[in-house]
């Protein structure tokens, strides 16, 4: 199993930055696989073309953690990753690290579809299938450890060329099976997430749906997805879905986290800017919606609010329409209204940082340079959320706060693996801190600067 060490010794060779010492042993635990998945993204995140969107991240997580109920995960965090990438892709790494292309809500059309996505990804992860492929693959020569490496890299930074050249490569052949999952392990996976799905309260058929998908992606396109890459596809596997979707009885559909108009807008937002299939789904138009981002990309605020104003009440009244609400009446200067909206929020999901962090930028639209005590709790508790720290960094920035500009930028540097970086910024907030300020906020980013250099 030395083999499985290689990979990651290559892996962080290529990001640039150290290695970790995780053995193949460590590994084998479920503990070691989190310290894995998590060095994996810091080493990789830079790359990762991330949309750090807190309605984004706090819906997924939403949906992953509705899932996990349903998984041998035991205490496994999950690690929600909102992407930029415009390909059909969303990926599973090893630690519950779960990364989804806003690309995807081009051909998906409800929250049933994302979750059968979801609840396939995560029953990769809940069997091992990353641990369990490395692990049958130990034979594979240490040069085409580093084809291997390659392709991981391209693929989860979505460079697709890039990893279809070297899965192309004549030296890449044992890598790019080792990457792959088997079939058996395709169709455990859809299995087992067809199980989880209907126990969540999804229609088991999206499932199907989302193969139907890939597969007619896949003979319509010369181009290899990278979704693809490593979730190979067959005539066996649909039949054998199809086969179990006609004798599952244990299923009763529940309601979904949000409203299908909610969904609709949601994925509106998502795809801004992209060009839908001419096959996709047609049963919403987002001309008005994209509309509205195109007059507030471009600073004309007022009119991007008259046009969100002239929604339809069943569009406007979601959770996704009180997230554009808030960033148009921050602008418009219709304060009332934004707390109105970040209330609301609040209200139906409580476990949210979009409320707390819209309440940081209310404070700054409002000239208050007061931090709210709420977002320092939540610092607290997710210190892995790099839109806290981001929050953080427009607060300092707005009101010349240097000493919390330092932690800002402290954990940014963590959480993409540049420990020196995090050191340094880490020194200057103690510099600049200060002696009124509970010095605790610091203790923690030492102490987590000194954890992520212990891997």
């Amino acid at each position: 199993m030395r083999n499985l060490l290689l990979i990651w010794m290559v892996l962080c060779s290529l990001c640039g930055t150290r290695a970790y010492a995780i053995s193949a042993e460590d590994l084998a635990t479920r503990d070691g696989e989190i310290a894995f998945g998590q060095a994996w993204l810091k080493n990789t995140r830079e790359r990762l073309y991330e949309r750090v969107d807190p309605f984004c991240i706090d819906l997924l997580e939403t949906w992953l953690i509705r899932l996990k109920n349903h998984f041998d995960l035991g205490s496994m965090p999950i690690t929600a990753l909102c992407l930029n990438g415009v390909g059909f892709n969303a990926f599973a790494a090893p630690g519950g690290i779960i990364g989804v292309n806003r690309g995807i809500y081009l051909d998906l059309d409800s929250e049933s579809q994302v979750m059968a996505v979801l609840a396939h990804e995560l029953a990769h992860l809940s069997q091992r299938h990353h641990y369990r492929s490395l692990r049958n693959s130990e034979r594979i020569s240490t040069g085409t450890l580093a084809t291997l490496a390659g392709i991981v890299a391209a693929i989860a930074t979505q460079q697709g060329q890039a990893a279809q050249s070297l899965i192309m490569g004549g030296q890449a052949a044992n890598a790019s099976s080792a990457l792959a999952y088997s079939r058996d392990y395709e169709r455990e996976a859809d299995r087992i997430g067809l199980a989880a799905l209907g126990r969540a309260g999804y229609r088991l058929e999206s499932m199907s749906e989302i193969l139907k998908i890939l597969a007619a992606k896949q003979s319509q396109s010369s181009e290899k997805l990278a979704f693809l890459s490593t979730h190979p596809l067959g005539i066996e596997r649909q039949s054998d879905l199809d086969a179990r979707l006609a004798h599952f009885e244990d299923y009763k559909e529940g309601s979904p986290v949000i409203s299908d108009p909610d969904f609709q807008f949601f994925r509106c937002l998502q795809i801004e800017g992209l060009e839908p299939p001419i096959n996709g789904p047609s049963n919403f138009s987002c001309s008005s919606i994209h509309s509205m981002l195109k007059h507030f990309r471009t600073g004309n605020f007022s009119k991007a609010l008259m046009i969100f104003d002239g929604l339809p009440t069943q569009y406007k009244k979601t959770f996704s329409g009180f997230d554009i609400e808030i960033a148009l009446t921050l602008k418009t200067g219709d304060f009332k209204r934004t707390e109105s909206a970040i209330s609301t929020v609040a209200l139906f999901f409580p476990s949210w940082l979009q409320p707390d962090i819209a309440r940081v930028d209310l404070a700054i639209a409002q000239s208050r340079p007061i931090l709210p005590r709420a977002i320092r709790e939540r610092m607290i508790q997710r210190p892995e959320r790099l839109d806290l720290w981001r929050a953080l960094g427009r607060f300092a920035q707005a009101f010349k706060q240097e000493h919390f500009m330092f932690e800002a930028r402290g954990w940014d540097a963590l959480l993409h693996g540049k420990f020196e970086a995090a050191s340094t910024q880490l020194k200057r907030a103690r510099a600049s801190w200060p002696t009124t300020l509970d010095q605790r906020p610091l203790d923690l980013l030492d102490q987590a600067i000194n954890q992520s250099k212990a891997l």
